[in-house]
């Protein structure tokens, strides 16, 4: 089969964007625009969005889907060419004629990506593009174009920066992401345009044994590095962040590890029995395309907890810290901590210190799933406590919130709460500590205002709630 090899390059982005993607021949201008889209972070071909507009020009004419454009220049040329609708036209002979075409897109961030013909193949016997290569993320919708995308990464890799949580909640809402070939090419199998000559294909019920161009679908387990490593990160990004995608695992692990693991990789080793069983017994589960832990599924909190989560960056320590998460019973130890144990030990556990951890486990691990319901922590802490008197409480209670603001939360993917507060715009926007009106005996009286500090009276409020 008839197949071009081409060469997308973004024009007058740093660092250097591009795609190498190999098309079956016969595709129309639509289908060019719908393969950049796929191998992109673009997304108006899957939209409505009709200012989203892509060009060609040729000699002659003008290839465009703006409709407005047609509307206006029906009786008329455009500079002076003829306006033509993209799926009429197929590229062939203009690639071949050419060698490079210039594709616009987006008339208001005015994008300008070079599709250069690298070579002619007779080869490739499937119906659907397939990416060979590539280099750089590409810009998310609606960025600004150049300098709008120049700006974007600045303050995006910066998290220093007052605008740093605001840009990377539109970033994620902008489907933006990094440059994974696995998954676009899993993305690019339904660009089905040509039917597909197995045939002339190494397969086995269509299981793809060997191809020059999309190489096997049979991964060598074998060959694969490390996999004790890479189920450790799984454990213990799951135990960090409660959900992570799939994605982001392997671009922790590749980064920490200068690897290259896949994605198909690591779906060839999630699909094996002992890979699964091992996953099993440390409480992961998968969910659609994410690792979560086993609380997630069993409280059915994951679109609660990917919807508190959206928009926050992932805090992702060092390698010898990352993987202290893969014991069970880790967590982070503060400074914060060990003074709610001390008094703890001295006030209720006759100085016995493995009793009062137990009790800084316990509070820790309720925090992490507490996804944000500070009342309730509170609540069952004055309720678990005898206090001798007021003043005892007063003491208690601001230790208790600066424990909150200072564990690893997995609403905040990792972050603490203070840590994220000092990203926007450097201020410490933490809980309250503002002492609370109790009665002797240190419990909180109906008509005293509320331990979690809604403004209502504690019976109007979390004793309505117990």
């Amino acid at each position: 089969m008839k197949a071009y090899i081409v060469k997308l390059t973004f024009e007058d982005i740093e660092p250097a964007v591009w795609r190498r993607v190999i098309m079956p021949a016969g595709a129309t201008f639509n289908r060019l625009h719908e393969m950049i889209q796929h191998v992109t972070n673009f997304q108006s071909y899957w939209t409505d969005m009709a200012v989203h507009s892509f060009g060609v020009e040729l000699e002659d004419s003008y290839v465009t889907d703006n409709v407005a454009m047609h509307e206006e220049y029906k009786k008329s040329k455009y500079l002076g060419k003829t306006l033509k609708r993209p799926t009429r036209i197929k590229i062939d002979s203009y690639l071949e004629e050419y060698s490079t075409l210039l594709y616009e897109y987006d008339f208001g961030d005015g994008w300008h990506i070079q599709v250069q013909l690298e070579e002619i193949v007779e080869d490739y016997y499937f119906g659907f593009p397939t990416l060979l290569a590539g280099e750089g993320d590409a810009p998310p919708e609606d960025v600004g174009g150049v300098y709008g995308y120049k700006t974007f990464l600045e303050i995006y890799h910066d998290p220093t920066h007052p605008e740093y949580l605001d840009t990377i909640t539109w970033a994620e809402s902008q489907n933006y992401t990094t440059f994974d070939i696995d998954w676009e090419n899993h993305t690019l199998k339904g660009m089905n345009y040509k039917k597909t000559e197995w045939d002339h294909i190494h397969h086995e019920r269509y299981t793809i044994l060997s191809d020059k161009y999309r190489g096997s679908d049979i991964i060598d387990l074998e060959a694969i590095p490390n996999q004790k490593l890479v189920s450790e990160y799984i454990i213990a990004c799951t135990r960090l962040y409660g959900i992570v995608p799939f994605q982001k695992l392997r671009e922790i692990y590749n980064k920490q590890n200068d690897a290259n693991l896949s994605g198909n990789e690591l779906s060839a080793l999630m699909d094996t029995s002992a890979f699964k069983r091992h996953l099993k017994e440390e409480h992961v589960h998968t969910h659609f395309h994410n690792f979560t832990h086993e609380t997630v599924e069993v409280f059915n909190i994951f679109e609660t907890l990917q919807k508190e989560a959206v928009g926050k960056p992932f805090y992702v320590p060092g390698q010898g810290e990352l993987l202290k998460y893969s014991d069970e019973f880790y967590f982070e130890r503060t400074p914060q901590q060990e003074q709610f144990r001390k008094m703890l030990e001295n006030d209720f556990f006759g100085g016995n210190a493995l009793m009062a951890g137990e009790e800084i486990e316990e509070l820790v691990s309720t925090i992490q799933v507490s996804e944000g319901n500070h009342n309730s922590i509170i609540r069952n802490f004055t309720e678990r406590f005898e206090f001798k008197d007021q003043q005892q409480l007063y003491t208690y209670l601001p230790v208790i919130i600066s424990i909150m603001n200072t564990t690893r939360l997995w609403e905040n993917r990792g972050h603490t709460p203070q840590e994220l507060a000092q990203m926007v715009n450097g201020d410490l926007m933490q809980l309250s500590s503002t002492p609370l009106q109790v009665l002797n005996g240190g419990k909180v009286g109906r008509n005293d205002p509320c331990p979690c500090e809604s403004g209502k009276k504690y019976k109007k409020c979390c004793w309505e709630k117990n």
